[in-house]
């Protein structure tokens, strides 16, 4: 049976077969970098960003190869083109590109030791049932336990597969229930980032966001900051605590696969508490906005298409099946 093919190393491998060699630093350090990015109208969103935050996270990282952007980008569009029999007309792109530095040094006598360069892809679908319950109501957010590890250790704004914290921070997330996403404080007890996605909070139609310096840069983040000052919502970008995020109308979280998505629930020291955007509708207007404004930048409704999804792959008998 065909299934859907990655490129590696200019070799197709099916999906199945893709994995990290037992010699290679991926496996020991988790030294490798990563990027993704999807499709919307079949159009790739933000690839140039993503390309180029992948490339900077290489060099800072020092996961050193040989492949320019351009070729990068050919690439992607390789894999679209080898892979278009698998996608359905309505279907759209994920993609993942992983770059290892190769062999750890002590092993480079185990077979050929060079970087390995992945570009993976699958159907953006497939996570309609982690998104479609709450993309519209909200999800869950818990003030984790498990700190951000400080830039001064380790540099945040490189997208590496070492990523411990996160899994930590999300298993956390995970004993509380579906649909719940950490919020990662810093070493002062400010707010930072979620575990796979940027975070800030709306207050009185103003965006709040963590400083640059202790967080991924996300790139839908950015998107998302230009779409608030076309529709004149002030941004703000500052060190904001518990305190702050828990007098807001909603938390909001980016990321690359679900665009846009709020909060109005905040977990802390187990105790529940509900922002101002659960029982006042009127409080929701800017999250609103910011939807419709992403949905118009990209050409397509995505909460639609999210729902649209979830009728196709029967989400709502997964969620029941689960629970």
């Amino acid at each position: 049976m065909q299934e859907i093919e990655s490129w590696q190393n200019g070799k197709w491998v099916p999906n199945s077969q893709i994995g990290t060699r037992l010699w290679d630093a991926h496996y020991f350090f988790g030294w490798a970098v990563f990027d993704a990015f999807r499709t919307y109208n079949h159009v790739p969103h933000l690839m140039t960003e993503h390309i180029d935050r992948l490339y900077r996270s290489a060099r800072l990282a020092e996961v050193t190869f040989e492949m320019n952007k351009k070729e990068m980008t050919d690439h992607v569009n390789e894999v679209i083109e080898h892979n278009k029999k698998f996608f359905p007309k309505e279907e759209e792109y994920r993609f993942m590109i992983f770059v290892s530095p190769g062999f750890f040094r002590i092993y480079d006598d185990m077979g050929d030791p060079g970087p390995i360069i992945t570009i993976n892809t699958t159907t953006t679908s497939r996570y309609a049932k982690h998104i479609v319950p709450f993309i519209v109501d909200g999800y869950t957010a818990l003030v984790s336990s498990q700190r951000h590890i400080p830039s001064r250790f380790f540099d945040p704004k490189i997208k590496s597969c070492s990523r411990l914290h996160y899994g930590i921070a999300d298993a956390e997330a995970e004993r509380y229930g579906k649909g719940v996403w950490p919020i990662l404080l810093d070493e002062y007890g400010c707010i930072s980032e979620s575990s796979g996605a940027n975070v800030g909070f709306i207050k009185d139609h103003a965006l709040y966001l963590p400083q640059d310096n202790n967080i991924l840069r996300g790139c839908t983040m950015g998107f998302v900051e230009k779409i608030a000052s076309q529709l004149n919502i002030d941004v703000s970008k500052g060190d904001w605590e518990v305190y702050d995020v828990l007098d807001a109308d909603c938390v909001l979280f980016t990321s690359t696969f679900l665009g846009i998505a709020p909060s109005y629930k905040v977990i802390f020291r187990n105790q529940e508490f509900k922002l101002s955007g659960y029982s006042d509708k009127s409080k929701r207007r800017t999250v609103e906005q910011l939807f419709e404004g992403f949905s118009n930048s990209v050409g397509i409704n995505i909460v639609e298409q999210w729902l649209e999804w979830s009728k196709k792959n029967n989400v709502q008998k997964i969620i029941e099946k689960e629970k």
